[in-house]
C-alpha cells in the first residue's frame, strides 16, 4: 500500500475548501492511493482474484505446479512469477477500489452513459484476468519449473500474459467516466503526475509525486484547474517534490 504524505501548501489549500469540495478531494486523495505504486512487492505471488469460470479451480491445480511459490523455479519462471504477481496485484486492487462503497456511491450520482461505461470497465479487468489464467493453464501445464526450457516465442507469449497495458486501461477508462484525469507531467518533471477532477466546475486539479522504491508519495498541491498558472505550479512541485525525496521534511499525513 502507498504511503500518502501533503505538503505545507497543500494543507493550507485542503484547510480553507467548503465541505462538499474537500469530500471531493479526499476521493481523489484515494484514487492517487490506488494508482501508485502501480505494482505489487518483487515477492507478490497472488495468481487468482476470483473464480467466474467453472474450469478454473481444476485448472488452478495444474498452475499451481508451475507456480508454486516454494519450489525452486528457473530464472525465466522465477521472473515471470513475479510479473504474474503484479498483473494480479494491480487488477484485484482496480476491482476493490472501483467496487468499493465510497466509489459505488460516487458512480450512483453519475450519468446512465458514465455509469455503464465504469461497470463495463470493471468487467474487462475481470475477464482480462480469468481469460490469461485459462490460457496460462492451458499453454504451459506440462512445463516443469526446474527443467523445462522455455523457447524464445513461449516466453514472449508467457510475459505478454502478464502485461498490464489491457487492465491498466480500462481502470483508467473507468476513473475517467467517473470524473477523474490522470496525465503523467512533461518527461522533465521526473516522478510528478496530475491528476484532475472535472467537477465542481471549472474543476480541481492535485500535482503530486509517486516514489516507487519506498512505497510514498506527496501530495504537493492543490489548485483549481486553471492552465494559465500551469508553469508556476509545475515549477513549485518540482521543488518540493525533490526537497521531499531528499529529506521528507515538507511532509504531512494526508487527510
Amino acid at each position: 500500500m502507498l504511503t500518502l504524505r501533503t505538503s505545507d501548501e497543500f494543507a493550507r489549500w485542503f484547510a480553507a475548501l467548503d465541505q462538499a469540495t474537500a469530500e471531493n478531494v479526499a476521493a481523489t486523495l484515494e484514487v492517487i492511493v490506488q494508482l501508485g505504486p502501480e505494482k505489487e512487492p518483487p515477492e507478490s505471488s497472488e495468481w487468482l482474484t476470483w473464480y467466474e469460470h467453472p474450469s478454473v479451480p481444476d485448472r488452478l491445480h495444474d498452475l499451481s505446479r508451475l507456480l508454486h511459490p516454494y519450489a525452486p523455479l528457473s530464472p525465466t519462471l522465477a521472473r515471470f512469477v513475479r510479473e504474474w504477481g503484479a498483473f494480479n496485484g494491480y487488477a484485484r486492487r482496480a476491482v476493490k477500489h472501483l467496487e468499493s462503497p465510497a466509489f459505488a456511491a460516487r458512480v450512483k450520482d453519475l450519468d446512465e452513459r458514465s455509469a455503464a461505461a465504469v461497470a463495463a470497465a470493471v468487467a474487462r479487468i475481470k475477464k482480462a484476468t480469468t481469460t490469461r489464467l485459462l490460457a496460462l493453464a492451458d499453454k504451459y501445464r506440462n512445463l516443469r519449473p526446474t527443467t523445462s526450457e522455455v523457447t524464445a516465442r513461449q516466453e514472449g507469449a508467457l510475459f505478454a500474459l502478464a502485461d498490464l497495458a489491457e487492465v491498466r486501461g480500462a481502470y483508467h477508462a473507468a476513473l475517467a467516466a467517473a470524473g477523474f484525469e490522470v496525465a503523467d507531467l512533461p518527461a522533465d518533471q521526473p516522478g510528478l503526475r496530475e491528476i484532475g477532477l472535472r467537477s465542481p466546475p471549472p474543476g480541481l486539479r492535485l500535482l503530486y509525486g509517486v516514489d516507487p522504491a519506498k512505497r510514498r508519495g506527496l501530495v504537493v498541491l492543490g489548485e483549481r484547474f486553471d492552465r494559465s498558472f500551469y508553469g508556476d505550479s509545475v515549477r513549485l512541485a518540482e521543488q518540493r517534490w525533490r526537497e521531499f525525496l531528499e529529506s521528507g521534511s515538507h511532509e504531512r499525513a494526508s487527510p
